[in-house]
């Protein structure tokens, strides 16, 4: 009796056992989807699914944008060549200024819980330019600005700091690997479309169709991102439901307003050099004339593993860290530019830039993200952020082109890569400089852990 009483109490005890097994493993499920809740607010396959709908939305707008030294080349010497270097440069310089420099509306826009409405009138605005600048006509610098700075550049803002405010409401942790991503598509349309451009307007077809081309896959491109993605929910709120005037004083802290500064603007001045006026340099330059008209792709395409390799390595050892160190790197790399002079040492400059100059700018708004106040403000922070990066638009190339000279005949290039060069150095001293800020902000508050900053 005492043995049965013993086995069925055994049997007991491993039914016991398996109950316990089975209540810790529902634990674990449910702790695993509150896990994956709470880095996807939205849901893993929304979150990614929208990662592919913004890089489609930024490769047919800010990708375009990134083909600009195949319009200021084409523009100097067919199009416009009536009109200086510096008045070719307002045409690319005001269409980046706008897509930064009115981000701020976008950000408002997805703030106020329009997101989708931003992306769908920048989506309509921007093909549609793009069919306006190709019926433009030759030395109408008038119909070309409106066409391609004001037209564009509207069109793009109000996708740019959407798409970015959007990924990071996505991703409430490791924003760093998905902002790469689709900061890449800059790059990928910077290698497709300057070759694609450079093949079609030397082709039978010219400049017009070469435009028109342009639009129709840029229209395809948004078309694909609109669909895929999705405006994730707001941050929780707190209990009062009353509308607050948007506060700024959170933003006035010293590494933001560094970064703001250092990155932002100063260091912009000097980093689009090289992408703009490359294929002037190999021109000028007599470097091989078949290597010549894919020189801004290489670089572009060199930027598509920068931008996700130094988000993931940022990640690990820190934005600030990064950013410092990338921005000393670039601005070195810049000066290399002078030297080379043949086939060889071209096209190895072109790759260390183009992978540096690029991820600087994927970079960029990582660093944003991680000195915003707080979750609720990312769509201003991207906002205010892209504020300083249009100012410097505005000046980089007009500036650049006073510095080089103003027709191709009397062009020094050792001034504009000395002046840009020297930028670059600066921001990397500021950036330097908003670390160690930012090191004391978190030892005060209690929250440093370590040099990963």
């Amino acid at each position: 009796m005492s043995q049965i009483s013993l086995s069925k109490g055994s049997n007991e005890v491993k039914e016991g056992a398996v109950i316990t097994e089975n209540t810790t493993l529902g634990s674990f499920s449910v702790l695993q989807d509150e896990s994956i809740a709470a880095i996807y607010p939205a849901g893993k396959t929304r979150a990614w699914c929208t990662v592919a709908g913004a890089s489609l939305l930024l490769l047919g707008s800010e990708g375009i944008l990134e083909a600009g030294g195949v319009f200021q080349e084409y523009y100097l010497t067919v199009w416009l060549n009536r009109f200086t270097n510096s008045d070719i440069g307002w045409i690319g310089s005001i269409g980046i200024s706008l897509a930064y420099f009115l981000g701020i509306i976008g950000g408002k826009l997805y703030d106020a819980g329009y997101g989708r409405l931003s992306i769908t009138i920048g989506s309509f605005l921007f093909p549609f330019s793009l069919f306006m600048l190709s019926l433009t006509k030759q030395n109408k610098y008038y119909q070309v600005f409106l066409a391609q700075a004001i037209g564009l550049g509207l069109g793009s803002a109000l996708i740019l700091v959407t798409c970015f405010t959007m990924i990071s409401h996505h991703f409430q942790s490791r924003k760093a690997v998905p902002l790469g991503i689709i900061g890449t598509s800059f790059s990928l349309g910077g290698s497709v479309f300057p070759i694609m451009l450079n093949q079609i307007i030397n082709s039978k077809l010219g400049y017009p169709w070469a435009i028109r081309i342009l639009a129709f896959t840029s229209t395809g491109c948004l078309i694909m991102g609109n669909i895929l993605i999705t405006i994730p929910p707001p941050p929780p709120k707190g209990p009062s439901t009353e509308k607050k005037r948007v506060n700024y004083k959170p933003f006035l802290n010293w590494p933001f307003v560094l970064s703001l500064v250092g990155f932002g603007f100063i260091g912009q001045l000097g980093l689009y050099l090289s992408l703009i006026f490359a294929q002037i340099f190999a021109l000028q330059n007599n470097i091989s004339a078949k290597f010549t008209f894919y020189a801004i792709s290489v670089m572009n395409f060199s930027g598509i593993f920068g931008k996700p390799s130094v988000n993931y390595l940022a990640d690990r050892l820190g934005v600030l860290n990064m950013t410092t160190a990338l921005l000393s790197i670039t601005g070195i790399a810049s000066f290399c530019m002078n030297v080379c002079v043949n086939l060889g040492s071209f096209i190895v400059f072109c790759i260390i830039y183009g992978y540096c100059v690029n991820a600087c700018i994927s970079l960029y708004f990582l660093t944003i993200a991680t000195l915003a106040p707080d979750q609720d403000s990312l769509g201003i922070a991207f906002g205010i952020g892209t504020i300083p990066v249009g100012l410097s638009s505005i000046f980089a190339t007009p500036i650049i082109g006073l510095i080089l000279g103003e027709t191709t005949e009397t062009i020094h290039w050792w001034r504009g890569i000395l002046y840009a060069s020297v930028c670059i150095l600066v921001s990397a001293v500021l950036q330097l400089i908003a670390r160690q800020f930012r090191v004391r902000n978190l030892k005060k508050k209690g929250e440093y852990k370590g040099w990963r900053v």
